[in-house]
């Protein structure tokens, strides 16, 4: 068994040995004289499970994973071979008392976030995930073959384990557009329109009669770019004597920005509110804005060119 650990992934072994917040995968290439298949061991564990609780609709698939749907957005998109995801999850033992070895609740319910079909999670997990939809809940049976295999980690999973993972793959769209309609609600802020988009545009001084940005325009902007937290965190802002100019169409500003620049007119000012989708997305950006992050900008156009 040879064993490669990636970084970034299955969170709970970075927890217990370099004190991370990450996750980390297992992959076992089985070559060599001690490899000892598990996987009738292990689907007949599952079976015995499936038929204690009465679990009708699990899916077996080729590779011996066990999918049971639990909510499914058939009309949402399909996850694919290279979508990032944002997935909350528990992972049990299928013990008698399913214990629970590590779960995106212990971890402030951050979710993880990862390129399906970049091989960084444990194979089953991974399986998993691109069964199912934006949005949708599902459990996972994942044989010790497509889990941890032969490894104890730490001991808080036995080796040749069969683990269980509730998971959800999370729709951001939904989750930012709550975020920004209960900060509109908390601050009695009525006049913001939603865009097609998901991006929410609240004038606050509006020319008509100005000229509006076109595509190669240059546009100067102030603005000031807030976290959508309870301290309404400054992450980045223009100065008086430094605004900000750049090629309107050309791209080159977050799409949510661009958006609600085009919205506007020399001289108007307004605030936008960014869907993470529209802004940096389950990427993030550097140490200041989090992964799947709503932002907020309060912007002046001080010249359009």
């Amino acid at each position: 068994m040879k064993i490669r650990f990636t970084p970034g992934l299955l969170r709970f072994f970075f927890l217990l040995l370099l004190g991370s917040a990450g996750m980390v995968a297992t992959s076992c290439k089985k070559d060599g004289p001690e490899f000892e298949d598990f996987s009738a061991q292990d689907d007949g564990q599952i079976k015995n499970y499936l038929t204690s609780k009465n679990l009708l609709t699990a899916q077996k698939q080729p590779s011996g994973l066990y999918f049971l749907p639990v909510r499914t957005n058939a009309s949402a998109k399909k996850v694919t071979l290279g979508s990032t995801v944002s997935v909350l999850y528990t992972g049990h033992l299928l013990d008698a008392a399913g214990t629970v070895f590590d779960a995106t609740s212990l971890h402030s319910n951050k979710p993880i976030t990862f390129v399906v079909g970049a091989g960084n999670l444990i194979p089953g997990f991974e399986e998993g995930i691109s069964l199912m939809h934006i949005g949708d809940k599902a459990e996972l049976l994942i044989p010790s073959g497509l889990a941890y295999g032969s490894n104890t980690l730490n001991g808080a999973i036995p080796a040749n384990s069969v683990v269980r993972f509730e998971v959800e793959v999370l729709d951001f769209a939904v989750i930012d557009d709550n975020i920004i309609t209960d900060y509109l609600l908390a601050h009695n802020i009525t006049t913001a329109q939603k865009q097609a988009s998901g991006l929410y545009f609240l004038p606050i001084s509006t020319n008509t009669n100005a000229v509006r940005p076109t595509n190669g325009s240059t546009v100067v902007v102030q603005y000031t770019g807030h976290l959508l937290d309870a301290a309404g965190t400054v992450f980045d802002a223009s100065t008086p004597t430094t605004p900000f100019s750049f090629a309107f169409g050309g791209k080159k500003v977050i799409a949510g920005f661009e958006e609600g620049i085009g919205l506007m007119h020399k001289g108007d000012r307004a605030e936008l509110l960014i869907p993470s989708a529209l802004a940096y997305g389950p990427q993030g950006s550097g140490t200041r804005i989090d992964p799947n992050s709503v932002l907020r900008f309060e912007v002046e156009v001080v010249d359009v060119r």
